[in-house]
């Protein structure tokens, strides 16, 4: 083995053991700690985006993100890092960290894809099944 090879190698474990060092090292990371109405605003926010019956919709040049559920009358509205919990008796609005924001963001955008792919399945199988209709009607007008 060369000594340029022996030296880069050596530079890699180096650079390899400083990067795994500083990830763990809580030095150079802020802790970022939750509250107990944050905890409560992402378990309300999750169990609302698992809910069949909640309804959701975006509002890209404000962008902010809407759950609504007509049956337990609530409406959440989330803003970058911030969540308003709406019913007709209460309003709350809670700040979320960084990581709690990426999360419920995640979570929206999964589900609300979901739900779009579901759309497009659903479109697609009316589309085919006009185009087969289509085509009897076709291959019977040349029977006759």
């Amino acid at each position: 083995m060369s000594f340029k090879i022996w030296v880069r190698q050596l530079l890699k474990r180096i650079s390899v053991k400083y990067y795994r060092w500083e990830r763990n090292n809580s030095i150079f990371r802020t802790v970022e700690e939750t509250t107990d109405y944050e905890d409560t605003c992402m378990a309300i926010c999750r169990n609302l985006i698992k809910n069949d019956k909640s309804k959701f919709a975006i509002a890209p040049l404000a962008e902010k993100k809407y759950i609504i559920n007509e049956d337990l009358a609530i409406f959440v509205v989330i803003e970058d890092n911030k969540i308003e919990i709406t019913n007709h008796v209460y309003h709350y609005e809670v700040k979320l960290n960084q990581k709690n924001t990426k999360r419920l963001h995640s979570m929206f955008n999964k589900k609300t894809d979901k739900i779009r792919l579901e759309y497009e399945a659903k479109i697609k199988s009316q589309v085919s099944f006009s185009l087969e209709e289509i085509l009897k009607k076709v291959s019977k007008n040349q029977e006759v």
